[in-house]
């Protein structure tokens, strides 16, 4: 183990990684600064955007909201043609990333392309049922589930996905 310049311990395995990430980063970012396409992307990558989302629920409502998503709002989704990758419950808790086993729901959601993305969430959130579901209840101090959301939007890394996404 060695230090970091803030004194932590860091793995020597673990530093030479996150440094040749910093670096392919940097030259990530100079190359499309200049105009270039970075190698990488020149190889293709599997297709799809994904959007990450972690909730941080009402104390206590972890389990209503992942019950709110596998009896409605997945459906409702699934209607406007976003692709539901999945749904997590953390097991532990990890307050540098925000995570807490007890008040956090984790999903990902797929589409096509980013265009995509913006036009079926727009139709799944103008749904009735959606408003009757989601919006009338976290509206409500008094049933609301969500007390924030985090949104990572993100393309797949490489060729390879296991996931097949709605057309």
């Amino acid at each position: 183990m060695e230090s970091n310049d803030k004194g932590a311990s860091v793995d020597s395995s673990r530093r030479g990684f996150m440094e040749d990430a910093g670096k392919l980063m940097v030259g990530a970012l100079m190359a499309s600064a200049m105009g270039n396409t970075p190698a990488v992307a020149q190889e293709g990558t599997a297709p799809g955007f994904f959007e990450l989302r972690v909730y941080t629920t009402v104390p206590g409502k972890q389990a209503a909201l992942a019950k709110r998503f596998i009896e409605s709002t997945a459906k409702v989704y699934a209607r406007h043609g976003i692709t539901n990758v999945g749904y997590w419950i953390p097991q532990q808790t990890d307050a540098e990333l925000g995570i807490t086993a007890e008040n956090t729901f984790i999903y990902i959601r797929g589409y096509p392309s980013k265009e995509e993305r913006d036009k079926r969430l727009k139709a799944a959130h103008d749904d009735p049922e959606f408003h009757k579901i989601v919006v009338e209840q976290e509206t409500n101090p008094d049933t609301k589930l969500i007390i924030k959301a985090h949104n990572i939007d993100m393309i797949p890394s490489g060729p390879f996905t296991a996931i097949t996404l709605t057309k």
